[in-house]
């Protein structure tokens, strides 16, 4: 059920997504020439590679996530997911900016293949988690410094719960994206030619 907390919720941590966006946008340039030549040609040689990659997120989400997790109930976890945010948008506008000064308009288009095919849904999922970590770090903020003991446990569980299932189907799709993640975007690379 989506109250006007849960917006208010939303509507900020996509705001840190959107500024992260922008930085990334603004960041490449930033670099000195010397920089940016080293970026674009381990950026196409990934791409000539894309083939043979693994797209490998799985073991650092398999062990950030239950971290964050643990981190929220003792409340230090939620600078550290909206850190975790920011740095996902930074990463999705450095991708675009970096894609777009290599290869001009044609970077623009293959950069939003390959963000809706490898990051669209683990940005989907990682709001809704951040959401629910942000709730579970709000509640233990309330439990241990208001004496707000109504209901507490019982909350928390629910939203332990429901976290749990969305850093699963994170974890799912990073072993869908490690195994076809880069065949798939390899038939898009037609784009960049």
């Amino acid at each position: 059920m989506w109250t006007s907390n849960n917006k208010k919720y939303f509507l900020f941590l996509s705001i840190i997504l959107f500024i992260g966006l922008l930085s990334g946008l603004l960041f490449t340039g930033r670099i000195n020439e010397a920089n940016q030549e080293i970026v674009f040609n381990n950026i196409n040689n990934f791409l000539l590679n894309l083939g043979n990659i693994h797209l490998n997120n799985f073991l650092p989400h398999i062990l950030l996530f239950p971290l964050f997790l643990v981190l929220s109930l003792f409340i230090i976890g939620i600078p550290l997911y909206i850190i975790f945010i920011f740095y996902n948008g930074f990463s999705l506008g450095f991708i675009i900016s970096s894609l777009k000064n290599i290869f001009g308009f044609k970077g623009i288009l293959y950069s939003i293949i390959y963000i809706l095919l490898t990051k669209g849904l683990f940005i989907f999922l990682l709001v809704i988690l951040s959401l629910y970590l942000f709730k579970i770090g709000l509640k233990s903020f309330n439990y241990y410094f208001r004496k707000t003991k109504r209901m507490y446990k019982e909350e928390v569980y629910i939203l332990l719960k429901k976290s749990l299932l969305i850093i699963l189907f994170i974890l799912i799709n990073d072993l869908l994206l490690y195994f076809w993640g880069g065949k798939i975007l390899n038939l898009f690379k037609f784009l960049l030619k």
